[in-house]
C-alpha cells in the first residue's frame, strides 16, 4: 500500500496502551517508522534494528557526544535481580527526519521545537489502567516490573495535554487513525 500522507504521526501513550500495535498498523499503510536507540536489553520477540536499535552505554554516549540525538532520556530501573540500572533511549535527528510514524514518551515529545510540533499529528493512547496492566502481565517481561511501569506512567502522563487525537477505546483501528492524518 502506498503512502499519501504528508505529516508525521507521533504516538504517545503509557505502557500497554497499544503504541506498537498502532505503529505497526501505520507501517502497513506505508508510513516509514522511526526506530529508537536504547541501552536496555531486548524483550522476547524484539529484534535489533526492527523494534529498537540495541546499543551499549558507550555507543549511546557517543551518539549523544556527537550531537546526533534529537531526543535523549534515561530511566532508573530496578532489575529483577535487585540491581539498579540506567536505561537510555534516544531518537536520531536523521531518523526522525526520514520517518513519519514515531513512538515518543511525554519527555521526548517535550524536546521537540514548536516548528517541528506543528507539522505532527499527535495521537495519545489513553487506555484504562486495568487493560494496560493485563497486557503488560501477558508479556512476561522480566526486564522491568509491571508495578513500576504503571506507577511511573501515572506520573508521566498526569499533565500530558498536547495532542491532536485522544484514543480511549482499547480496540481502536489503525486504519481509522491513518484516515485522520493529512
Amino acid at each position: 500500500m502506498s503512502n499519501t500522507k504528508t505529516e508525521k504521526v507521533i504516538i504517545v501513550g503509557p505502557s500497554g496502551s497499544g503504541k506498537d500495535f498502532l505503529l505497526n498498523g501505520l507501517v502497513e499503510f506505508g508510513l516509514p517508522k522511526c526506530i529508537k536507540y536504547t541501552t536496555r536489553p531486548p524483550r522476547v520477540n524484539e529484534e535489533n534494528g526492527v523494534t529498537y536499535n540495541f546499543v551499549s552505554d558507550e555507543e549511546f554516549d557517543k551518539l549523544s557526544d556527537d550531537d546526533l540525538l534529537l531526543t535523549e532520556e534515561s530511566f532508573l530501573i530496578n532489575e529483577s535481580n535487585g540491581n539498579e540500572k540506567i536505561w537510555k533511549y534516544g531518537i536520531l535527528k536523521n531518523d526522525f527526519d526520514k520517518s513519519q510514524a514515531i513512538i515518543m514518551t511525554p519527555g521526548e515529545f517535550s524536546m521537540l521545537s514548536e516548528d517541528v510540533r506543528k507539522n505532527c499529528f499527535v495521537v495519545y493512547l489513553d487506555i484504562e489502567p486495568p487493560i494496560r496492566e493485563s497486557r503488560l502481565l501477558e508479556r512476561n517481561d522480566t526486564n522491568d516490573s509491571v508495578e513500576r511501569r504503571m506507577k511511573f506512567d501515572e506520573k508521566d502522563f498526569s499533565n500530558f495535554k498536547d495532542y491532536d487525537l485522544k484514543v480511549c477505546d482499547p480496540d481502536f483501528s489503525s486504519e481509522d487513525i491513518y484516515n485522520l492524518m493529512y
